[in-house]
């Protein structure tokens, strides 16, 4: 330093923190170079200052190492993989788009990219700037040679802050397990884990923890379906060969999403093999299905189309035990997804579905149903720590009735339409911060219901509810953080729904719609004029804390509000229900929810253990009036009633997800009840789809390299039904008299189901390997013929007028065989 001083170059440093060195240098290097190359090699910073060269102590800068890892042979993104630094406790995942992100100080690391379905790989980095890594791992083909699509790290539900997550990877071992007809399904595979649950068979829609069917929301590809059911609900509008992976949210909802207070369930379709094209299907007794996936440039943009139709012309009343007929019905699906990689900070994806159901009833009458969606996706990095998913979608679900019977011939439509755009984005601070923030507009119309006669010798006198339109908004934030065994999830959400004109309100006496007659006034609003305003602020907040690497303890509130509602007064909700925005006499559902849970791995993560407890809250659930008549009504919410409901309860689950033997056990021991001012002295009685005692149990076994065997037993405690007090006679005929409702039970649900595998051979006999895949399934529904109860109803008996005869109705009352062909090329 000295040196540089004679020849008149001010320095400054400090010696107590400057170590004293001796560097070898090439002889006529220029004072310019030498202090380039002091600060190339990381021996010290500099600085220019003026006049003035500042020599400090090198301070270890930090980088971002960031990037996609992928499926080696489709080049589809992978989801909740684990990426971990050697030699340290840090790491990351990959989130659900299958983009990773970690701010680490500069150095050499090595790095293992790991996932229970996908053979470990590790790589070196030398990380002296940002870093962009595209990672693709080969898949793991298990005993079964089987590769399961969607998996997570096998210890992710210890480690993840989130609780009261199930997820379903019909690709894999779930995909194995006894379904009704063979027809793999999301919904039927969900069924069967704590928490969830049907009415019964030929129900539509799913309760979870006590809430309502519509207060589930239900996202394919991130846009808004509607109505998930086909068949009588017997199996979900998802096409297992379209879909790559599905997360039922049951507890913890991330700030991100919204708009429902039960639960979500977010169905992802798959990319599309980018590396190669592949064809593959199925058929059965009930459907026929195929998918054909492949690139449209190699390695950059892909293309995915898969359809099902419904075959026979088949009806659930071909299996069933009742002489109740209901007729025929066929449905369809359509699946459609492109992927464009534009650059390494710019993907595009465009994803479409159109799914429609037509039900015969009798000679003169027809329904159609069916749901759309198209959704615009673009994800794009604005630097290494701040990735963004932008999405625009349109989603739709329709009904059509058609009635040719004379005289009263007519026609009946009702629609719903969104039209949404989301904003979504995730900082990545350090390994152990992470901000995610976004916003959300969603415009509703609704088209509740016209009525036309068919023709002009028709005797029907046409109907035209009012249409509804209303935007639903959202702002969101929130934060991930750890400090050694502690990490947390928290954030806040802000939603609004402003009703638009033009629309028709009615005054009521007091305030209050009691009935028609209570009208005393009729308001007029204008084309874009707010009618109704409703804000609601959703805190929500989750807690794990990790005992050992393989303990934790989990607590979480969230608190959520709904603006949208299905009106159904049905024990199962029909098709041709409608639905109805909140305004200022149907104000929003609000729900809290608190859980607890314990969380334990077994025998290096080969078994799952969990105990959750939840209490919820439910604000202004809707019910409805004794005889409550909802089609057509003007003026609807003189119907409705809102009620307080709870719904309180306790789960267990126990899972081995490796070896020749994978399943389950899960048991919920719960009650959902609701309160009513005006029935019932304001005492609170149980819901409809209350059950005390819900058990399940699926087992998959594989007896050799080809044959494999698995079974589903369920039991549960009947639901809830309204049983007559007493009966008097009125002008000859017998009435019962209902005093209170859902005072007794159906009798107990039980059930038994199997299924055979059978895989064909992997090489042909000259010894080469085999260019296709295909197995068959034999399954056994229903096996010991159980004539479960799906509701009563009442008559004259035959033999004595003066005795009411209650009938059983059951859905099926024989043992029901399937099988399928299953194929790839």
């Amino acid at each position: 330093m000295d040196s540089l001083r004679s020849m008149g170059i001010p320095i400054a440093y400090s010696t107590d923190k400057l170590t004293n060195q001796t560097i070898s240098v090439n002889p006529g290097i220029t004072v310019r170079e030498f202090l380039d190359y002091l600060d190339n090699e990381r021996i010290a910073d500099i600085r220019f200052d003026k006049n003035q060269i500042i020599i400090s102590p090198h301070m270890p800068k930090q980088y971002t190492i960031h990037g996609v890892l992928r499926n080696g042979e489709s080049g589809e993104h992978i989801i909740g993989a684990t990426l971990q630094i050697l030699g340290t406790d840090l790491g990351t995942t990959t989130n659900g788009y299958g983009y990773y992100s970690i701010t680490l100080n500069e150095g050499e690391y090595n790095i293992r990219f790991s996932h229970i379905n996908y053979q470990n790989k590790e790589t070196k980095v030398e990380l002296f700037r940002n870093t962009y890594l595209d990672i693709s791992v080969q898949p793991q083909v298990t005993e079964l040679d089987e590769v399961e699509v969607f998996s997570l790290s096998q210890d992710i539900n210890i480690s993840e802050n989130i609780p009261s997550i199930d997820r379903i990877s019909i690709s894999g071992a779930d995909g194995n397990i006894p379904y009704f007809l063979g027809e793999v399904d999301v919904i039927q595979n969900a069924l069967l884990r704590p928490g969830i649950r049907a009415i019964g068979e030929d129900a539509s829609g799913i309760h979870v923890r006590g809430g309502g069917v519509d207060q589930n929301l239900t996202l394919l590809d991130e846009a808004t379906i509607y109505n998930p059911n086909h068949f009588y609900g017997l199996i979900s509008v998802f096409n297992p060969e379209a879909v790559n992976n599905v997360r039922i949210m049951k507890g913890f909802i991330p700030p991100s999403y919204g708009g429902r207070t039960s639960s979500i369930i977010e169905v992802r379709q798959k990319e599309g093999n980018a590396n190669k094209t592949h064809f593959s299907g199925g058929i059965g007794i009930l459907s026929a299905r195929a998918l054909l996936e492949g690139p449209i440039t190699k390695g950059k943009s892909s293309f995915l189309v898969s359809g099902r139709q419904s075959l026979l012309n088949l009806s659930i009343d071909d299996f069933a035990s009742t002489s109740v007929r209901r007729n025929r019905i066929r449905f369809q699906d359509l699946n459609v997804k492109l992927n464009f990689k534009y650059s390494q900070a710019s993907t595009y994806y465009l994803s479409g579905y159109l799914g429609n159901d037509r039900n015969l009833v009798g000679l003169n009458s027809t329904r159609n149903w069916g749901n759309r969606m198209l959704n615009f996706r673009w994800n794009y990095l604005f630097s290494p720590k701040l990735f963004s998913n932008i999405s625009a979608f349109v989603s739709e679900y329709n009904y059509r009735i058609e009635s040719t019977e004379a005289p009263g011939a007519f026609v009946g439509k009702s629609k719903i339409a969104d039209y949404s755009t989301k904003i979504n984005m995730t900082y990545t601070i350090d390994p152990n911060n992470e901000l995610t923030f976004g916003i959300s507009n969603i415009y509703h119309r609704l088209l509740p219901g016209t009525r036309e006669p068919l023709d002009q010798n028709s005797n029907t006198n046409s109907v035209r509810l009012e249409n509804e339109q209303g935007l639903e908004s959202a702002a969101h934030i929130g934060h991930e953080t750890s400090f050694g065994n502690i990490s947390f999830h928290y954030g806040l959400r802000a939603s609004s729904l402003l009703t638009i004109g033009p629309g028709t309100v009615f005054a009521y006496e007091n305030g209050t719609p009691t009935a028609d007659s209570a009208i005393i006034d009729t308001l007029k609003y204008a084309r874009y004029e707010i009618i109704n305003k409703d804000i609601n602020f959703e805190p929500r907040a989750s807690a794990n804390y990790r005992l050992n690497e393989k303990t934790s303890i989990k607590a979480s509130y969230s608190r959520t509000a709904q603006y949208i509602h299905l009106i159904s007064n049905t024990i199962s909700p029909a098709p041709t229900d409608i639905w109805k925005l909140s305004n200022q006499y149907i104000p929003p559902t609000t729900t809290n929810q608190f859980t607890l849970g314990l969380y334990k791995n077994l025998k290096e993560n080969t078994w799952e253990l969990s105990t959750e407890v939840y209490f919820k809250n439910i604000d202004n659930n809707i019910q409805y009036k004794n005889g409550a008549d909802l089609v057509f009504n003007e003026n609807i919410e003189t119907e409705l009633i809102l009620s307080k409901a709870r719904a309180y309860g306790l789960e267990l689950y126990a899972k081995k997800k490796l070896g020749r033997l994978q399943g389950w056990i899960s048991y919920t021991l719960s009650r959902a009840e609701s309160r009513i001012s005006e029935f019932e002295n304001e005492r609170f009685i149980l819901e409809n789809h209350d059950k005390t005692h819900d058990f399940s149990t699926s087992w998959s076994m594989e007896l050799d390299k080809r044959w494999s065997a698995s079974a589903n037993f369920v039991y549960n405690t009947g639901i809830p039904v309204t049983l007559p007090t007493d009966k008097y006679f009125y002008e000859g005929n017998l009435v019962p008299h209902f005093q209170f409702r859902n005072n007794d039970r159906l009798p107990d649900y039980h059930r038994l189901d199997l299924s055979i595998k059978w895989e064909g051979k992997e090489f042909k006999k000259d010894g080469s390997r085999r260019k296709n895949d295909d197995y068959w399934i034999l399954t056994v529904y229903n096996v010991y013929a159980r004539k479960n109860a799906y509701s009563y109803f009442f008559r004259e008996s035959p033999v004595d007028p003066a005795v009411a005869q209650v009938v059983k109705y059951s859905i099926f009352g024989s043992i029901i065989p399937a099988i399928t062909y299953n194929f790839r090329f």
